[in-house]
Formats: C-alpha cells, sequence, structure tokens
C-alpha cells in the first residue's frame, strides 16, 4: 500500500518504519526539519521535547521486537537499561532524553528503504466519498491508500471526521531543568525514577543517559506567585529545599545544562477512531498517539501505550482476512480495553490530588484514586505486589480494586497518604542571593 503518515515524533516513526520493512510504500510528514548543521535542535511544536521521559518496559520490547537495531543504536547513544532493586528482569526500562531518542529514530527512518520524508505543513486530510485518499500538505496533495494521523498533543487533523474529544485539562503544569554531572563525576546513578508528593506538589528525578538526570517539580495551574521558580536561581533553591530533588541539584557535583523549562497545557484527554465506537472517520483513515490520548505526563505512559497499540494496527493490517474498516475497529476496540482505562485511572487522581493540595480530604463514598492506594502500600505489604503491576502497568488499573477495601479502611482510621518538603508557597518565597 502506498502509506501516508502526519507527524514525525516517536511514534509517528515506529509506524513509518514497522510498515516500510513489511513492504509497504511510507511517505512520513512533518514540518520540523530536524536537529541543525550544528546539532542543535529545538523541535518545533513540541512543548515537552526536553522534559523528563520515561520509557517502561513495554518500549523496551516493542524496539526489541520491530526495530531491534534502532535499540542497539540507543544503546550505543548511551541510553540506558535500568530496574527497580529486587525487580523481575522483564521490567527494566530505558532511561534516556527524548531528543537521543527522536534523532535515533530519525536516523533510522532516513536511511529506511521504502521510507520518504516531506518536511511540511500538513493542512487537512483528504477525503472524497468516505474514503481518505491522502494529505494536502503546504498546498500540494499528497496521493496515498491509507493515511495514518500521529501529530502531537495539540493535533487538530481531521477533526470534523471524529466526534468530541473527551477530558480536557488535567490541572497541572510544571518546570523542569536537566543537569550533567561535572567532569570527571559519576551521573545519576538511580535506579529508577524518584517521584515524591510534597504538600500541594510533585517532585520527580528522571535520570537519564550520559551523566545526565531532570528535576521536575508539578504543581496545579492555579498556583500563584510561581514566578521565581521560573527564574534559574528560584528553581536551584527551590529544588535544594525538596528532599528527593536536592541531591541530585548539588551544585558541586552537577551542573545545569538548560535553564528552567515550562510545561503547560497538560491534558487528559481521549478520543474514538471516529464519530462513535467501531465507526471509521473515513475509509483507510487511522490515528495513533497523542491523536487518540494525551495523559498528565508525570506518570509517563505515553509510549507504553502508544507503541502497543500500533503494533495491535500492525497485526490487523498483516491479516490479509482484514480490510481498513476492520482495521479502526481493531483499534477503537483495543483502546476501549487498554488505553481508555487509563485515561480514566488519571482523571480521578489528579482530580483528588488537585482536591487534596487545596486542603480537602478523600471521599470515601467514591472509589479510592490509585496514587492513595500505592502509599499505603508501605502500611500493607500485601499490596505492593498488585503496585508493581501498577506501577509496570503489567496490568490495568483494576489490579489494584482488591486494595479498595483495605485502603479505605486504613483512611477511616485515620491514616492519611504522607507527604514530604516544605509547601510550594514557601519554595516561591525563598530567598534569591
Amino acid at each position: 500500500m502506498q502509506i501516508a503518515i502526519a507527524g514525525a515524533g516517536p511514534v509517528g516513526l515506529f509506524t513509518a518504519l514497522t510498515l516500510a520493512r513489511r513492504g509497504h510504500t511510507v511517505c512520513v510528514v512533518d514540518r520540523d526539519p530536524g536537529p541543525a548543521a550544528d546539532g542543535s535542535w529545538s523541535r518545533a511544536g513540541v512543548m515537552q521535547f526536553l522534559h523528563p521521559h520515561g520509557f517502561r518496559p513495554q518500549v523496551r520490547w516493542a524496539l526489541q521486537s520491530a526495530l531491534p537495531e534502532v535499540y542497539d543504536d540507543l544503546l550505543a547513544a548511551g541510553a540506558e537499561v535500568r530496574q527497580r532493586p529486587g525487580a523481575p528482569e522483564e521490567s527494566a526500562g530505558i532511561y534516556c532524553r527524548r531528543s537521543v531518542v527522536e534523532r535515533t529514530l530519525r536516523r533510522a527512518a532516513r536511511r529506511q528503504r521504502g521510507l520518504r520524508w516531506i518536511t511540511g505543513h500538513v493542512d487537512r486530510v483528504l477525503v472524497s466519498g468516505g474514503k481518505a485518499r491522502g494529505l494536502q500538505v503546504d498546498g500540494a496533495e499528497l496521493e496515498a491508500e491509507l493515511v495514518i494521523v500521529a501529530t502531537g498533543r495539540s493535533t487538530r487533523l481531521a477533526d470534523e471526521l471524529r466526534g468530541p474529544v473527551e477530558g480536557g485539562s488535567c490541572g497541572f503544569s510544571y518546570l523542569s531543568r536537566m543537569y550533567r554531572a561535572r567532569a570527571g563525576g559519576p551521573g545519576c546513578d538511580l535506579r529508577a525514577p524518584s517521584l515524591a508528593v510534597g504538600p500541594d506538589y510533585y517532585s520527580l528525578v528522571m535520570p537519564q543517559d550520559s551523566g545526565t538526570h531532570s528535576l521536575l517539580l508539578c504543581f496545579p495551574t492555579s498556583a500563584r506567585d510561581t514566578a521565581l521558580l521560573r527564574t534559574e536561581t528560584g528553581f536551584d533553591r527551590a529544588a535544594a529545599a525538596v528532599p528527593n530533588l536536592a541531591p541530585w541539584a548539588d551544585p558541586d557535583r552537577f551542573e545545569p545544562i538548560t535553564g528552567p523549562l515550562v510545561g503547560g497545557n497538560l491534558t487528559n484527554t481521549y478520543r474514538l477512531q471516529g464519530p462513535a465506537l467501531g465507526l471509521p472517520p473515513a475509509r483507510g483513515l487511522l490515528f495513533v498517539g497523542d491523536a487518540v490520548a494525551t495523559l498528565n505526563p508525570v506518570a509517563g505512559r505515553y509510549l507504553s501505550l502508544a507503541l502497543p497499540h500500533v503494533q495491535h494496527l500492525l497485526a490487523v493490517l498483516d491479516d490479509p482476512t482484514k480490510d481498513l474498516f476492520d482495521a479502526s475497529l481493531a483499534l477503537d476496540l483495543w483502546a476501549e480495553e487498554n488505553i481508555r482505562p487509563w485515561y480514566l485511572d488519571h482523571v480521578r487522581s489528579d482530580r483528588t490530588m488537585l482536591h487534596r493540595f487545596a486542603g480537602g480530604r478523600l471521599d470515601l463514598t467514591e472509589p479510592i484514586p490509585s496514587d492513595v492506594i500505592c502509599a499505603a502500600a508501605a502500611l500493607d505489604p500485601s499490596i505492593a505486589p498488585l503496585a508493581g503491576q501498577y506501577f509496570g502497568m503489567t496490568a490495568g488499573p483494576d489490579v489494584l480494586d482488591p486494595a479498595q477495601g483495605r485502603v479505605r479502611a486504613l483512611l477511616r482510621q485515620g491514616w492519611q497518604p504522607p507527604t514530604v518538603g516544605p509547601a510550594l508557597v514557601d519554595l516561591a518565597a525563598l530567598p534569591v542571593a
């Protein structure tokens, strides 16, 4: 088939490479021309490009099975495979900057036979008689038998052919800053990300490749007086005051390699392929990645859901008994079973966390959110195996359901999820020399 793919992020390129290796003729369209001659790359339109990224075991499995040489290239570029102490080997994730992942995928795409690249802006999907026939790129028509939309979080491409978006703002924003080990010193040696909950914010340490790591503060978008945190000195002083961040902001050991980076317009959204479940938007038009779901990125579930979704699509396209209608239906059904539950989990957790950050208490007549159940594992070790499956995404969020009653009982006895560190208002008011 002649296939046109809108979007050359990780999902778009994974899709393009795997389809080209199946003998299809693939054309990828993306407005970003890639790294400059000096190696710098601002990645147009991708707000989260330099923010922390985590690549869970599902990403490693997908690359190893479908693009093994890309996986090897990532390791050669400095990516590291790490796992929590005591965790099974299959739980290991890839620790690497997103920029390294995208550079590696782009290099593979550029050398892939049967894959063509167009740098340009996709104006719209071309549809005639209910059938997608290509893309309009900067006013010119690109013909195709199959069109795949893999554009980013703010995509509006072919909106008119689909039903409404479910969800919206998750209510959080964040700031991050990237660091590297000073010359001759060891880099961040954490075996897994360090995520902590403060009185009214999250804090995260994300180990990366080549002696680099990122620190992040995630707080309610409605929070006031955070301007000082956006300055270099203000962010570093705040990081030094947050317990899990402080060791990794030590100026004697690490130096910043970016300024504070703002992450806004964070959403939890979910959308069917077409106007209704199983109803294609147009024959031969499919959506993957952020065009299907966006989740609060602090949890790092983006590619862990998107790449298996693409693999499911590939299996349908490989089946000679299936047609393009079947592919659209298959994507919807897989997403309903495997993506929508995580979307709902994020919505509940973010809503209740915002309520708690504002001083409210959990409503014990409602389901207990997943972050509270996982926090309770420190008191009730029987919850730990369930929390492990949840964190590893080896089971859906409902794996925590058996612990609902036990955690509700703890809450009724007065237990509350612990928080650490100073309040956000105190971080924002730290004196600056």
